[in-house]
C-alpha cells in the first residue's frame, strides 16, 4: 500500500532502458519522487543462432509438451529469429505455456496464446518450481530459451523431476549498448526514448558524480549488481550507506550481499508499484529504527 508523502522530494537512480523505465518513472513521479534512468546492460542475440533456431522449429512443429519464458526478452529474441527464418511465431494448440510473471505473460498473450501456469506469488525460476504441480504428476518434454546468465534453477529442477528439457540460449546480456546488428531492442535512430516528467537521463560516465545527489538505487537483476559496481571507479565509495539499495526478488537482493551491500528493500513483484512500496518501506523501516534508537546525553 502506498504510504502518501514519504517519497516526496526524493531522488531514484533506475539502471533500465529509458523505454522499460518511463512506467516507474510515472509511478515514482505519482508520489512526489524523481527518477534517474541510466542504461547499464542491453541484450542481443547470440552470434550463432543454429541451436535456436532450430529449436523454435521444433517448437513451431509442435515437438513439445510445455514451453517456458521466463522474460519478455526471450519471446522478443524469438520473434526476430521467426522473423529472419520467414516464420510465424505461433504457439501450437497442443503446447502448453507457463510464465514467470504477469509482464511475459502479456506478451505472450499479445502472441494470441494462453498461459496454463504461472506462480502465484513468487515470480521466480525458484517460484515456479515451487508452485507447478504438473512437474510431480506427469512427464513431459519443455522447450526453455533463457539468457545466457540464466541460474541452473530450472535445468536442475526438470532433472530432479525427471522432464526432457532443450534449454538454449535465447540471447546475451551485454554492456550497453549492443551491437545494433543483434541487439534484441535497438533505440530509435536520432534519439533516445523520452521519458515522463519526472524523469531525466544519466549516461554511465556521470554514474559516479551523479550518486551523490541519489536517494536510493534500485537493481532490477544480478547482472544489474554485478555492471554498476564494475563500472565504479571506486565502489568502496559506495558502500558507505549514503543511499537506499531497492532489488527486485531475491536473487538480485542475494548479489547485493555477495557484494557486502545490505539492502534496504525488496520489491515481491517486478513491477513499478513494487518498487514504489519496497522503496517507501525501506524508508519508513528506517525511521521506526532511527525513532527506537536510544538517545545519549553527553556528560557535563
Amino acid at each position: 500500500m502506498s504510504n502518501p508523502g514519504v517519497l516526496a522530494g526524493r531522488t531514484a537512480l533506475l539502471l533500465r532502458s529509458a523505454d522499460r523505465a518511463a512506467a516507474t518513472v510515472s509511478v515514482l513521479a505519482a508520489r512526489g519522487a524523481r527518477t534517474a534512468v541510466c542504461r547499464l546492460i542491453d541484450f542481443e542475440l547470440p552470434s550463432d543462432t543454429t541451436e535456436l533456431d532450430a529449436h523454435l522449429v521444433r517448437l513451431l512443429d509442435g515437438a513439445y509438451d510445455w514451453c517456458v519464458f521466463t522474460s519478455v526478452n526471450t519471446l522478443t529474441a524469438l520473434c526476430l529469429r521467426a522473423a529472419a527464418l520467414d516464420v510465424e511465431l505461433r504457439i501450437p494448440s497442443g503446447t502448453r505455456v507457463a510464465v514467470v510473471g504477469e509482464a511475459t505473460a502479456d506478451a505472450v498473450r499479445a502472441l494470441g496464446a494462453h498461459i496454463d501456469f504461472m506462480p502465484a506469488t513468487d515470480h521466480s525460476a525458484r517460484g515456479m518450481l515451487a508452485d507447478w504441480q504438473d512437474l510431480r504428476t506427469s512427464q513431459a518434454s519443455v522447450f526453455a530459451p533463457q539468457a545466457d546468465i540464466a541460474s541452473a534453477t530450472l535445468r536442475d529442477g526438470f532433472a530432479a523431476h525427471g522432464w526432457q528439457a532443450d534449454i538454449v540460449i535465447a540471447y546475451n546480456t551485454v554492456t550497453a549498448p549492443a551491437d545494433r546488428a543483434r541487439a534484441l531492442h535497438n533505440a530509435p535512430a536520432g534519439g533516445s526514448v523520452a521519458l515522463p516528467v519526472g524523469g531525466y537521463l544519466l549516461e554511465v560516465p556521470q554514474l559516479s558524480e551523479a550518486l551523490a545527489g541519489i536517494d536510493a538505487v534500485m537493481f532490477s537483476s544480478p547482472s544489474t549488481v554485478d555492471t554498476f559496481l564494475a563500472l565504479l571507479p571506486d565502489p568502496a565509495t559506495f558502500r558507505s550507506g549514503d543511499q537506499a539499495l531497492i532489488a527486485i526478488g531475491d536473487s538480485t537482493a542475494k548479489r547485493l550481499r555477495q557484494h557486502g551491500l545490505e539492502p534496504a528493500g525488496i520489491a515481491a513483484l517486478p513491477t513499478p508499484e513494487g518498487l514504489a512500496t519496497a522503496w517507501e518501506g525501506a524508508i519508513g523501516a528506517t525511521s521506526t529504527a532511527r525513532a527506537a534508537a536510544p538517545t545519549t546525553t553527553p556528560h557535563p
